[in-house]
């Protein structure tokens, strides 16, 4: 990590990729996935977090774009590091290229990861809070009309221990939306060079009194 005041936030759904690879002295908020949900409440939170630093000079955002709760991000008197990536599964797989190589082989993949399923982000578990709001048959029709057109259910290995029992979760997943089941080996690249400072190929540095804007991260 470079000389310098730094600090991270980063989304439940990586924290224990994060974890595993920081300096213990490194400090960092981990925020909750939920935000996702709204992505103007997302922007709304990580402005307050911005406003409110006293201590670092440059904060690190384990994030992408995601759904635009990034986009319109006031520097005020920091520098703001954020990856130029749409979500956080460029970040799993390594680059965004390899996200494209995913996407453009089968684009009707939705991916689950360690975070994602410890945060109770996926399919089965939206399928199961609606079961007990609206009954079996409105859950389950639910569930075919948002899911109709993924084809794969792909978890991505980034090399954490003990991850049986989320291979054999994302299989369950996969058998519920009745699709194929794959493993993908992610790689820790992208957040190592997060950690390092090594920001100038494939992140946005927002300057003090700079905004990130949408358009930066195409």
């Amino acid at each position: 990590m470079m000389n310098r005041k730094i600090k991270l936030f980063c989304c439940k759904t990586m924290m224990d990729e994060v974890e595993a690879m920081k300096p213990a002295d490194l400090p960092v908020e981990y925020m909750e996935y939920a935000l996702h949900r709204t992505p103007d409440k997302l922007r709304e939170e990580l402005q307050k977090r911005i406003d409110e630093e006293e201590e670092a000079e440059t904060l690190v955002f384990v994030y992408g774009l995601c759904s635009r709760g990034l986009d319109g991000l006031k520097a005020r008197d920091k520098t703001l590091v954020i990856p130029r990536v749409h979500d956080c599964i460029s970040l799993l797989l390594g680059s965004r290229d390899r996200y494209e190589e995913e996407f453009g082989a089968d684009p009707g993949t939705y991916y689950l990861s360690k975070g994602w399923i410890d945060q109770k982000a996926d399919p089965y578990q939206e399928y199961m809070e609606n079961l007990d709001k609206y009954g079996e048959e409105n859950a389950r029709w639910i569930s075919q009309q948002a899911y109709q057109h993924y084809k794969r259910v792909a978890f991505i290995d980034t090399n954490l221990p003990e991850l049986e029992e989320y291979l054999d979760y994302t299989k369950k997943v996969a058998d519920f939306l009745q699709v194929e089941y794959q493993e993908i080996q992610g790689t820790s690249d992208f957040f190592q060079q997060l950690l390092n400072g090594d920001w100038q190929q494939n992140c946005l540095v927002i300057l003090p009194g700079q905004v990130s804007e949408y358009k930066d991260f195409l």
